[in-house]
Protein backbone atom coordinates (compact mmCIF):
# COMPACT_ATOMS: atom_id res chain seq x y z
CA UNK A 1 0.00 0.00 0.00
CA UNK A 2 2.79 2.39 0.95
CA UNK A 3 4.66 1.49 -2.21
CA UNK A 4 1.59 2.33 -4.31
CA UNK A 5 1.23 5.74 -2.62
CA UNK A 6 4.92 6.45 -3.14
CA UNK A 7 4.62 5.52 -6.83
CA UNK A 8 1.59 7.83 -7.28
CA UNK A 9 3.51 10.74 -5.73
CA UNK A 10 6.37 10.21 -8.19
CA UNK A 11 3.93 10.27 -11.12
CA UNK A 12 2.34 13.45 -9.80
CA UNK A 13 5.74 15.13 -9.46
CA UNK A 14 6.62 14.07 -13.02
CA UNK A 15 3.38 15.53 -14.39
CA UNK A 16 3.94 18.78 -12.51
CA UNK A 17 7.47 19.09 -13.87
CA UNK A 18 6.19 18.37 -17.39
CA UNK A 19 3.56 21.11 -17.09
CA UNK A 20 6.15 23.56 -15.80
CA UNK A 21 8.48 22.77 -18.73
CA UNK A 22 5.63 23.18 -21.20
CA UNK A 23 4.62 26.49 -19.64
CA UNK A 24 8.18 27.83 -19.79
CA UNK A 25 8.52 26.69 -23.41
CA UNK A 26 5.22 28.34 -24.39
CA UNK A 27 6.28 31.57 -22.69
CA UNK A 28 9.57 31.65 -24.59
CA UNK A 29 7.77 31.04 -27.89
CA UNK A 30 5.27 33.81 -27.19
CA UNK A 31 8.01 36.31 -26.33
CA UNK A 32 9.95 35.43 -29.49
CA UNK A 33 6.94 35.72 -31.76
CA UNK A 34 5.75 38.96 -30.18
CA UNK A 35 8.98 40.67 -31.28
CA UNK A 36 8.20 39.85 -34.87
CA UNK A 37 4.52 40.67 -34.58
CA UNK A 38 5.20 44.12 -33.18
CA UNK A 39 8.24 44.91 -35.33
CA UNK A 40 10.75 44.99 -32.49
CA UNK A 41 12.97 42.11 -33.49
CA UNK A 42 16.03 42.03 -35.72
CA UNK A 43 14.06 40.04 -38.27
CA UNK A 44 11.19 42.50 -38.50
CA UNK A 45 9.65 42.69 -41.99
CA UNK A 46 10.92 45.88 -43.65
CA UNK A 47 8.95 45.51 -46.90
CA UNK A 48 7.67 48.88 -48.14
CA UNK A 49 4.95 49.91 -50.54
CA UNK A 50 6.24 51.82 -53.54
CA UNK A 51 4.73 54.76 -55.35
CA UNK A 52 2.62 52.55 -57.60
CA UNK A 53 0.95 50.92 -54.58
CA UNK A 54 2.72 47.58 -55.06
CA UNK A 55 5.03 45.77 -52.69
CA UNK A 56 8.69 46.59 -53.16
CA UNK A 57 10.85 43.66 -52.10
CA UNK A 58 13.96 44.98 -53.80
CA UNK A 59 14.44 47.96 -51.51
CA UNK A 60 13.93 46.55 -48.03
CA UNK A 61 15.16 48.83 -45.36
CA UNK A 62 15.39 51.80 -47.75
CA UNK A 63 12.34 54.01 -47.27
CA UNK A 64 13.29 56.00 -50.38
CA UNK A 65 14.03 52.97 -52.52
CA UNK A 66 11.29 53.26 -55.13
CA UNK A 67 10.27 56.84 -54.54
CA UNK A 68 13.20 58.63 -56.19
CA UNK A 69 12.11 61.46 -58.48
CA UNK A 70 13.67 62.42 -61.76
CA UNK A 71 15.16 65.85 -61.18
CA UNK A 72 14.38 66.71 -64.79
CA UNK A 73 10.64 66.56 -64.29
CA UNK A 74 8.48 69.65 -64.51
CA UNK A 75 7.97 71.17 -61.08
CA UNK A 76 5.42 73.94 -61.53
CA UNK A 77 2.76 72.70 -59.17
CA UNK A 78 1.30 70.61 -61.98
CA UNK A 79 1.36 66.91 -62.79
CA UNK A 80 4.66 65.93 -64.36
CA UNK A 81 5.15 64.27 -67.71
CA UNK A 82 7.61 61.54 -68.51
CA UNK A 83 8.96 61.51 -72.05
CA UNK A 84 9.93 58.08 -73.30
CA UNK A 85 10.77 56.89 -76.79
CA UNK A 86 7.72 54.91 -77.82
CA UNK A 87 7.03 55.77 -81.45
CA UNK A 88 4.81 52.75 -82.00
CA UNK A 89 2.37 53.81 -79.28
CA UNK A 90 1.26 57.36 -80.01
CA UNK A 91 0.10 58.90 -76.73
CA UNK A 92 -3.04 60.87 -76.12
CA UNK A 93 -3.44 64.20 -74.37
CA UNK A 94 -4.30 63.76 -70.71
CA UNK A 95 -7.79 64.47 -69.48
CA UNK A 96 -6.95 66.23 -66.25
CA UNK A 97 -6.64 69.77 -67.56
CA UNK A 98 -9.05 72.28 -66.10
CA UNK A 99 -8.91 75.11 -68.59
CA UNK A 100 -6.99 78.13 -69.73
CA UNK A 101 -5.78 81.13 -67.82
CA UNK A 102 -3.96 81.40 -64.56
CA UNK A 103 -6.61 79.98 -62.27
CA UNK A 104 -6.64 76.50 -60.87
CA UNK A 105 -4.23 73.69 -61.46
CA UNK A 106 -3.23 73.13 -65.06
CA UNK A 107 -2.55 69.61 -66.17
CA UNK A 108 0.26 68.88 -68.59
CA UNK A 109 -0.29 66.58 -71.53
CA UNK A 110 0.94 63.04 -71.68
CA UNK A 111 3.07 63.36 -74.76
CA UNK A 112 6.01 61.42 -76.09
CA UNK A 113 7.78 63.97 -78.24
CA UNK A 114 11.04 64.01 -80.11
CA UNK A 115 10.85 60.77 -82.07
CA UNK A 116 11.23 61.11 -85.81
CA UNK A 117 10.24 58.30 -88.15
CA UNK A 118 11.49 59.03 -91.64
CA UNK A 119 9.85 57.74 -94.78
CA UNK A 120 13.09 56.57 -96.28
CA UNK A 121 14.54 59.97 -97.08
CA UNK A 122 17.11 61.48 -94.73
CA UNK A 123 17.79 64.63 -96.70
CA UNK A 124 17.22 67.92 -95.00
CA UNK A 125 15.55 69.54 -97.95
CA UNK A 126 12.19 68.66 -99.44
CA UNK A 127 11.09 65.12 -100.22
CA UNK A 128 9.91 64.47 -103.74
CA UNK A 129 6.24 63.61 -103.89
CA UNK A 130 3.28 64.55 -106.02
CA UNK A 131 1.02 67.30 -104.74
CA UNK A 132 -0.65 70.56 -105.56
CA UNK A 133 1.67 73.56 -105.54
CA UNK A 134 0.73 76.33 -103.11
CA UNK A 135 2.46 79.35 -101.71
CA UNK A 136 2.13 80.42 -98.09
CA UNK A 137 0.17 83.50 -99.04
CA UNK A 138 -2.34 81.42 -101.03
CA UNK A 139 -2.85 78.73 -98.42
CA UNK A 140 -6.40 79.43 -97.37
CA UNK A 141 -5.82 83.16 -97.12
CA UNK A 142 -3.26 82.63 -94.36
CA UNK A 143 -1.15 79.62 -93.63
CA UNK A 144 -1.29 80.35 -89.94
CA UNK A 145 0.09 83.67 -88.80
CA UNK A 146 -1.48 86.97 -87.93
CA UNK A 147 -0.64 89.83 -90.27
CA UNK A 148 2.04 92.31 -89.21
CA UNK A 149 2.57 95.09 -91.77
CA UNK A 150 5.51 96.58 -89.85
CA UNK A 151 7.56 93.40 -89.95
CA UNK A 152 10.13 93.17 -92.76
CA UNK A 153 12.16 90.04 -93.51
CA UNK A 154 15.38 90.59 -95.45
CA UNK A 155 15.85 87.62 -97.82
CA UNK A 156 19.56 88.45 -98.12
CA UNK A 157 20.21 87.85 -94.43
CA UNK A 158 20.31 84.44 -92.71
CA UNK A 159 17.22 83.29 -90.86
CA UNK A 160 15.99 80.40 -88.74
CA UNK A 161 12.56 79.17 -87.71
CA UNK A 162 11.94 78.17 -84.10
CA UNK A 163 9.09 75.67 -83.81
CA UNK A 164 7.25 74.34 -80.77
CA UNK A 165 5.19 71.14 -80.67
CA UNK A 166 2.45 69.63 -78.47
CA UNK A 167 1.09 72.80 -76.88
CA UNK A 168 -0.34 75.09 -75.99
CA UNK A 169 0.55 74.86 -72.32
CA UNK A 170 -0.07 78.29 -70.71
CA UNK A 171 2.76 78.53 -68.13
CA UNK A 172 5.39 77.69 -70.74
CA UNK A 173 3.82 79.05 -73.93
CA UNK A 174 3.18 82.47 -72.40
CA UNK A 175 6.74 82.75 -71.13
CA UNK A 176 8.07 81.92 -74.60
CA UNK A 177 5.79 84.59 -76.09
CA UNK A 178 7.23 87.17 -73.69
CA UNK A 179 10.77 86.42 -74.86
CA UNK A 180 9.81 86.50 -78.53
CA UNK A 181 8.09 89.86 -78.09
CA UNK A 182 11.06 91.29 -76.22
CA UNK A 183 13.36 90.66 -79.19
CA UNK A 184 10.77 91.23 -81.95
CA UNK A 185 11.13 87.58 -82.93
CA UNK A 186 8.47 85.17 -84.20
CA UNK A 187 8.02 81.42 -84.06
CA UNK A 188 5.71 78.65 -85.24
CA UNK A 189 3.59 76.72 -82.73
CA UNK A 190 2.30 73.34 -83.91
CA UNK A 191 -0.68 72.88 -81.60
CA UNK A 192 -2.79 69.84 -80.84
CA UNK A 193 -6.51 70.00 -81.53
CA UNK A 194 -7.54 68.30 -78.33
CA UNK A 195 -5.92 71.11 -76.34
CA UNK A 196 -7.53 74.02 -78.15
CA UNK A 197 -10.77 73.97 -76.16
CA UNK A 198 -8.82 73.87 -72.92
CA UNK A 199 -6.28 76.53 -73.82
CA UNK A 200 -7.99 78.60 -76.49
CA UNK A 201 -6.97 81.84 -74.80
CA UNK A 202 -3.29 80.94 -75.03
CA UNK A 203 -3.62 79.81 -78.64
CA UNK A 204 -5.22 83.15 -79.50
CA UNK A 205 -2.37 84.98 -77.76
CA UNK A 206 0.09 83.09 -79.97
CA UNK A 207 -1.74 84.14 -83.11
CA UNK A 208 -2.41 87.74 -82.09
CA UNK A 209 1.30 88.25 -81.34
CA UNK A 210 2.10 87.60 -85.00
CA UNK A 211 3.30 84.03 -84.59
CA UNK A 212 2.33 81.15 -86.83
CA UNK A 213 -0.04 78.43 -85.68
CA UNK A 214 0.48 75.04 -87.27
CA UNK A 215 -1.43 71.79 -86.92
CA UNK A 216 0.09 68.89 -84.96
CA UNK A 217 -2.96 66.61 -85.38
CA UNK A 218 -5.87 66.18 -83.00
CA UNK A 219 -4.44 63.62 -80.57
CA UNK A 220 -0.83 62.91 -81.63
CA UNK A 221 -1.48 59.60 -83.36
CA UNK A 222 1.02 58.20 -85.83
CA UNK A 223 -0.65 59.02 -89.14
CA UNK A 224 1.21 56.26 -90.97
CA UNK A 225 -0.73 53.69 -88.93
CA UNK A 226 -4.16 55.12 -89.73
CA UNK A 227 -6.52 54.64 -92.66
CA UNK A 228 -7.85 57.48 -94.82
CA UNK A 229 -10.70 58.28 -92.42
CA UNK A 230 -8.38 58.29 -89.42
CA UNK A 231 -5.86 60.59 -91.10
CA UNK A 232 -8.54 63.03 -92.20
CA UNK A 233 -10.03 63.11 -88.71
CA UNK A 234 -6.69 63.79 -87.03
CA UNK A 235 -5.76 66.52 -89.50
CA UNK A 236 -9.02 68.11 -90.62
CA UNK A 237 -10.85 68.10 -87.28
CA UNK A 238 -7.82 69.61 -85.57
CA UNK A 239 -7.66 72.29 -88.25
CA UNK A 240 -11.34 73.10 -87.70
CA UNK A 241 -10.74 73.60 -83.98
CA UNK A 242 -7.72 75.81 -84.66
CA UNK A 243 -9.77 78.02 -86.98
CA UNK A 244 -12.39 78.52 -84.29
CA UNK A 245 -9.70 80.35 -82.31
CA UNK A 246 -7.71 81.94 -85.13
CA UNK A 247 -8.57 82.18 -88.81
CA UNK A 248 -5.49 80.50 -90.20
CA UNK A 249 -7.05 78.70 -93.14
CA UNK A 250 -5.34 75.40 -93.96
CA UNK A 251 -2.58 75.31 -91.39
CA UNK A 252 0.73 73.69 -92.19
CA UNK A 253 0.95 70.23 -90.63
CA UNK A 254 3.72 68.76 -88.54
CA UNK A 255 2.89 65.05 -88.48
CA UNK A 256 3.36 63.47 -85.04
CA UNK A 257 6.82 61.92 -84.66
CA UNK A 258 7.66 63.39 -88.07
CA UNK A 259 6.19 60.18 -89.49
CA UNK A 260 5.11 60.22 -93.12
CA UNK A 261 4.57 57.70 -95.91
CA UNK A 262 2.91 57.63 -99.34
CA UNK A 263 -0.54 57.17 -97.77
CA UNK A 264 -0.10 60.27 -95.62
CA UNK A 265 1.13 62.27 -98.61
CA UNK A 266 -1.95 61.22 -100.56
CA UNK A 267 -4.52 62.20 -97.93
CA UNK A 268 -2.89 65.30 -96.42
CA UNK A 269 -3.75 68.33 -98.52
CA UNK A 270 -1.32 70.82 -96.98
CA UNK A 271 2.47 71.13 -96.81
CA UNK A 272 4.11 69.23 -93.95
CA UNK A 273 6.95 70.65 -91.88
CA UNK A 274 9.71 68.56 -90.32
CA UNK A 275 12.93 69.80 -88.75
CA UNK A 276 16.68 69.61 -89.20
CA UNK A 277 17.76 70.63 -85.68
CA UNK A 278 16.42 68.56 -82.78
CA UNK A 279 17.21 70.23 -79.47
CA UNK A 280 16.16 67.12 -77.50
CA UNK A 281 14.56 69.46 -74.97
CA UNK A 282 12.08 66.73 -74.02
CA UNK A 283 14.97 64.49 -73.03
CA UNK A 284 17.45 66.79 -71.31
CA UNK A 285 14.99 69.16 -69.59
CA UNK A 286 18.04 71.41 -69.28
CA UNK A 287 18.18 74.94 -70.70
CA UNK A 288 21.94 74.87 -71.23
CA UNK A 289 21.79 71.55 -73.07
CA UNK A 290 19.11 72.94 -75.38
CA UNK A 291 21.17 76.08 -75.97
CA UNK A 292 24.25 74.02 -76.85
CA UNK A 293 22.29 71.91 -79.36
CA UNK A 294 21.18 75.09 -81.13
CA UNK A 295 24.65 76.60 -81.20
CA UNK A 296 26.13 73.35 -82.49
CA UNK A 297 23.64 72.71 -85.31
CA UNK A 298 22.03 75.95 -86.47
CA UNK A 299 22.55 77.37 -89.95
CA UNK A 300 20.69 79.56 -92.42
CA UNK A 301 17.29 78.09 -93.29
CA UNK A 302 17.21 75.71 -90.32
CA UNK A 303 13.97 74.59 -88.71
CA UNK A 304 14.54 73.99 -84.99
CA UNK A 305 12.39 71.55 -83.02
CA UNK A 306 11.32 72.25 -79.43
CA UNK A 307 8.24 71.72 -77.26
CA UNK A 308 6.32 74.37 -75.34
CA UNK A 309 5.67 71.95 -72.50
CA UNK A 310 8.77 72.26 -70.36
CA UNK A 311 9.79 75.23 -68.19
CA UNK A 312 13.39 74.43 -69.11
CA UNK A 313 12.56 75.09 -72.77
CA UNK A 314 11.11 78.50 -71.94
CA UNK A 315 14.29 79.22 -69.98
CA UNK A 316 16.40 78.07 -72.93
CA UNK A 317 14.60 80.46 -75.28
CA UNK A 318 15.82 83.35 -73.13
CA UNK A 319 19.35 82.26 -74.10
CA UNK A 320 18.70 81.09 -77.67
CA UNK A 321 16.86 84.09 -79.14
CA UNK A 322 19.34 86.86 -78.21
CA UNK A 323 22.25 84.63 -79.21
CA UNK A 324 20.73 83.97 -82.66
CA UNK A 325 20.18 87.69 -83.17
CA UNK A 326 23.76 88.43 -82.12
CA UNK A 327 24.94 85.93 -84.74
CA UNK A 328 23.03 87.82 -87.42
CA UNK A 329 20.02 85.50 -87.75
CA UNK A 330 16.47 86.69 -88.25
CA UNK A 331 14.15 84.66 -86.01
CA UNK A 332 11.08 84.07 -88.15
CA UNK A 333 8.11 81.80 -88.65
CA UNK A 334 8.20 78.84 -91.03
CA UNK A 335 5.85 80.71 -93.36
CA UNK A 336 8.00 83.84 -93.34
CA UNK A 337 11.18 81.90 -94.01
CA UNK A 338 9.95 79.94 -97.02
CA UNK A 339 8.26 82.99 -98.48
CA UNK A 340 11.38 85.15 -98.05
CA UNK A 341 13.51 82.51 -99.72
CA UNK A 342 11.05 82.14 -102.60
CA UNK A 343 10.35 78.46 -101.96
CA UNK A 344 6.91 77.28 -103.01
CA UNK A 345 5.52 74.59 -100.74
CA UNK A 346 3.51 71.67 -102.11
CA UNK A 347 0.68 69.84 -100.40
CA UNK A 348 1.66 66.34 -99.31
CA UNK A 349 5.38 67.07 -99.19
CA UNK A 350 7.43 67.36 -96.03
CA UNK A 351 10.13 70.04 -95.67
CA UNK A 352 12.91 69.73 -93.12
CA UNK A 353 14.53 73.09 -93.80
CA UNK A 354 14.57 76.05 -96.18
CA UNK A 355 18.21 75.52 -97.15
CA UNK A 356 18.84 76.30 -100.81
Amino acid sequence: MRRRKRRNKKLLYALQISWIVLAITATIVMITQSSKWFGNGDDADSTIVNAEGTIDNENKGDPNGSLDEDSGNIHTGTPTIEATITPTIPPEGSGDQVGDGDHGQIGTPSITPGVEENDGSNNQGENSSSGDTTTPGENGGSSASSGNSDRVIDPEKPMVALTFDDGPYPPVTKKILETLEKYDARATFFVMGNRIDLYSETAKLVFDAGNQIGNHSYSHKDLTKLDKKGIEHEVDYSNELINEVAEVGDAFLRPPYGAKNDKVSEYVKVPMIGWCVDTLDWKSRDKNAVFEEVKKSVSDGAIILMHDLYPSTADAIELVVPWLIEQGYQVVTVEEMFEAKGIELEAGKIYHSAKQ
